[in-house]
């Protein structure tokens, strides 16, 4: 990562270029299961099972977390970009020709597919470009910057992809948004030449990739210890993501549009948020400490979500969403900035997807805990059951602090 001079005018070309493929990126993982309410209804399935399809998702996220260096290295972060764009429109235009439960159980695992290569590409891609960039001490606020788009995508899918789902359908609000990836990934062209210039023709992706990246992770303790956040953090971030409408509306009885506006409404705060906590980060508070304090947030705020009964105002279920929301979804460009830091020179983004890999079986583990703890004692033991490792994390974090 730079810490000399640098150049703010490509700087901010490039923090704006993967702000918006990040936003599209979440746009498209979160859009599906945003809208599977509406497909379970109109074909007569169980509108839990929202729950398989983020496993799915996270165990393809879990491969290409790990295997996606080799592609960076060899085809360049800009181009592995656009490659993701192409395959979230086709994984989200998949899913509208479903026309009976097999078959949205069939189309939806293959959407999963290509939206999860195609999203999860987006933080190593974006975090390979911006450490080339961003100077070393402004890294957090320069990652935070950019990881806006995470909430940003949130409030595309939450105030404006469920309306348009109301109004035109699901099919539509799906068939829309695929347009619109493919839309990012030409818009993105004149740039490659620029933030492409350190790819390697020579180089070809291999299956020892995959290794190779989780070994040079875990070999070093504070990459280490980096990845057990990811583990954490990413896997909370994917149950309020993925499972927040389907709560709202099927346990608590909001409306299908109601849910989606107070999810949107309490994700705007992130935005802020994000860059609150960067700019903190590179000013006031070391990162791993403010990582830290924002795992022990984020494990109250989580338990409270599991406290929420059909007899709480909309006020106060908006308030502890937006809580949830300033810490779970808040955290992402501080620790993508660490772990940029911590990468070996022309490195990040392989670096990076080794440590989110540790993030993808959180995804995979989070959903799995979520619906044991479900089965055994209901919302309330499901969010008290996943808020306990973000706690352990932030203790074990403020003691790597002080040492």
């Amino acid at each position: 990562m730079r810490s000399g001079k640098f150049n703010m005018p490509i700087l901010f070309v490039a923090i704006t270029a993967m702000l918006v493929q990040q936003t599209v990126a979440t746009t498209a993982k979160v859009g599906v299961p945003s809208l599977i309410p509406a497909v379970a209804r109109e074909l007569d399935f169980d509108a839990e099972l929202v729950l398989l399809y983020t496993a799915f998702y996270a165990l393809i996220s879990l491969v290409c977390m790990a295997g996606c260096g080799g592609v960076i290295a060899r085809f360049g972060a800009l181009r592995t970009s656009q490659i993701g764009c192409v395959l979230m429109g086709f994984g989200l235009a998949l899913v509208p020709f479903s026309n009976s439960a097999m078959a949205a159980f069939l189309l939806l695992t293959l959407a999963a597919s290509l939206i999860s290569l195609g999203s999860t590409a987006a933080t190593p891609a974006s975090s390979q470009i911006l450490a080339s960039y961003a100077p070393k001490k402004w890294a957090p606020l320069v990652f935070s910057i950019k990881q806006t788009g995470v909430p940003a995508g949130v409030v595309i899918s939450g105030l404006l992809l469920v309306p348009i789902a109301v109004v035109y359908g699901w099919r539509g609000a799906l068939i829309g948004m695929a347009i619109l990836c493919i839309f990012i990934a030409i818009l993105l062209q004149p740039l490659r030449e620029r933030f492409d210039k350190d790819r390697d023709d020579a180089t070809r992706p291999k299956l020892r990739d995959f290794r190779k990246n989780l070994y040079d992770v875990l070999i070093q303790n504070e990459r280490r210890i980096l990845a057990l956040v990811a583990f954490s953090f990413v896997g909370m971030q994917s149950i309020y993501m993925s499972f927040t409408i389907t709560y709202l509306f099927e346990d608590l009885s909001f409306s299908l549009e109601e849910a989606g506006k107070i999810v949107g409404a309490a994700t705007v705060l992130a935005i802020p948020g994000r860059i609150l906590w960067g700019w903190i980060g590179s000013t006031l508070v070391k990162p791993r400490l403010l990582m830290g304090l924002l795992a022990i947030v984020m494990a109250i705020s989580t338990s409270f979500m599991g406290a929420l009964g059909s007899d709480w105002s909309k006020i106060a279920v908006l308030a502890v969403n937006c809580c949830v929301s300033l810490s779970v979804l808040s955290w992402h460009g501080v620790l993508l900035a660490e772990v940029a830091r911590l990468a070996p020179a022309g490195e990040a983004g392989r670096i990076t997807g080794g440590v989110l890999a540790f993030g993808a079986v959180g995804q995979i583990i989070f959903p799995l805990m979520f619906g044991l703890g479900y089965w055994l004692g209901g919302y309330g033991l499901a969010f008290l059951v996943i808020s306990f490792p973000a706690a352990i994390i932030g203790l074990a974090l403020m003691v790597w602090q002080r040492s």
